[in-house]
């Protein structure tokens, strides 16, 4: 009879898969032997839970060797940032200026001060490092400019901030810092980086998006299975979010433009300086007008804390969505794999079976029977790797955007409330002199003056 395991060259075992080898005779067991080993699998199973996780632990250490030695650093700090070139340049292509200090083996030398990359040689890294490491979340890059434009020192303030946040995210992985590219980047002249190394994704292009939109395949992980939903609702909210505030931003824009215009015409009323309320006029006129300010300035900035804030959570989440799309696409390519593996099995023991064997048949097919064992054992290697790490990350990932959304929530509500209140003083200051223009104490204007006792008794009575 031939085997039914299928054939495995990385197998340690003593057993012997091979279709093609000679048949040999197998010792059956008796029953005490077999109780024997029934009594083992009750022992087995008696084990407490501390030894599978153990074994979890061991597998990946196994898995992910770099998450187990944590002597290699590396330390990055932003220390400025430039604009130069045309006003496209300026706004899409910053310069940032940084110091690295590491102990990787990959660098030349330890320190590296005063370096400067453009923003599209780090969008030239980060694509590299997508493709080329499908195992981790690769964090995305910071926006360019803010809301706050490119001539604000705010703008550049915050930028840096930006940056440094990224830097800090990569430096946290050792997967990133001890791959190669990142050395060739950072040691690369001004302005002349590109990936050394190419990069791929299991699919891109048309292929990619057909493959999206069948049903993903079935996945044993939980935790990665609801992850990738949870994901994606997070960066569906997070566009939503945005285009309400754009909404609000282009109606905040308008009412701002109509207050300076109805400051404006107030002012103009108080051409007359013989009225009584001349004064009056142009003080309410240009405190309306500086209200109209304040409220094009608090537009601009729900656009810069809070917008750009999310407009950070949509691409992290992008990425965070595609690098688990990639996972299971490397699963569809393992079923595929372990299928074919099936198929040349089953054409070997085909083979096999027939009295006259070509040599040259019984090669061809063993040689392919190993070529298809060894890539359904590398991409089985490979997915587990990536789960294993894909596991370590999703808990930290969700950490960050709730660090993150918090951030811009609360810088958001405080320069909110900076603004309303600048508005709130500015309208005491002319409260005394709207009071003053009527002699009832400004309350009649609203409804709230003494009304006479014969004006209540009619409606009392109906």
């Amino acid at each position: 009879m031939t085997s039914t395991v299928p054939y495995d060259p990385y197998d340690d075992d003593d057993i012997d898969n091979n279709p093609f080898a000679e048949p040999h005779e197998t010792q059956v067991s008796d029953n005490p032997a077999r109780a024997q080993d029934d009594s083992n699998g009750e022992q087995e199973e008696e084990q407490p839970h501390t030894e599978v996780s153990e074994e979890t632990a061991n597998l990946n250490s196994n898995l992910l060797p770099e998450r187990n030695n944590d002597k290699y650093k590396l330390l990055i700090k932003v220390t400025g940032l430039e604009r130069v070139g045309s006003l496209t340049n300026k706004k899409e292509n910053p310069t940032v200026k940084f110091d690295v200090s590491t102990n990787l083996p990959t660098f030349r030398k330890p320190q590296h001060r005063n370096l400067k990359k453009t923003y599209w040689e780090f969008n030239s890294l980060f694509k590299y490092l997508n493709g080329a490491l499908p195992e981790t979340f690769v964090p995305a890059l910071p926006i360019p400019s803010t809301n706050y434009g490119i001539n604000n020192q705010e703008d550049h303030n915050k930028t840096v901030s930006n940056f440094q946040r990224w830097f800090d995210r990569v430096c946290e992985d050792p997967l990133v810092i001890r791959n190669e590219e990142v050395a060739f980047f950072v040691e690369s002249d001004f302005n002349t980086y590109t990936p050394i190394n190419k990069s791929k994704l299991p699919a891109s292009g048309l292929k990619r998006k057909t493959l999206k939109q069948l049903a993903p395949p079935y996945d044993e992980v939980v935790e990665l299975a609801e992850f990738r939903p949870l994901v994606k609702s997070i960066h569906h909210a997070a566009q939503d979010i945005q285009a309400k505030l754009v909404k609000l931003n282009k109606l905040r824009k308008s009412l701002s433009t109509e207050e300076n215009a109805f400051g404006i015409g107030f002012t103009e009323l108080s051409i007359d300086e013989t009225s009584k309320h001349s004064k009056m006029y142009k003080r309410f006129g240009k405190t309306l007008t500086t209200v109209g300010d304040i409220d094009s300035i608090i537009a601009t900035l729900d656009m810069a804390t809070l917008y750009d804030g999310l407009e950070w959570i949509v691409h992290d989440t992008y990425v965070v969505k595609e690098a688990l799309t990639n996972r299971h696409l490397i699963m569809r390519e393992l079923q595929n794999a372990q299928q074919n593996s099936k198929v040349k099995q089953e054409q070997a023991r085909k083979l096999r079976a027939k009295r006259d064997i070509s040599p040259l048949k019984v090669d061809d097919a063993i040689r392919q029977l190993k070529l298809a064992t060894k890539l359904e054992h590398d991409l089985t290697l490979r997915l587990q790797r990536i789960t294993a790490n894909m596991l370590l990350e999703k808990e930290q990932r969700l950490k960050y955007y709730d660090e993150m959304l918090t951030t811009a929530v609360k810088e958001y509500t405080l320069r909110k409330i900076e603004y309303e209140r600048k508005k709130l003083a500015l309208l005491e200051r002319i409260r005394a002199d709207v009071r003053h223009a009527d002699e009832n104490g400004g309350l009649s204007r609203l409804g709230r003056g003494k009304t006479s006792e014969s004006s209540i008794l009619p409606s009392n009575e109906q």
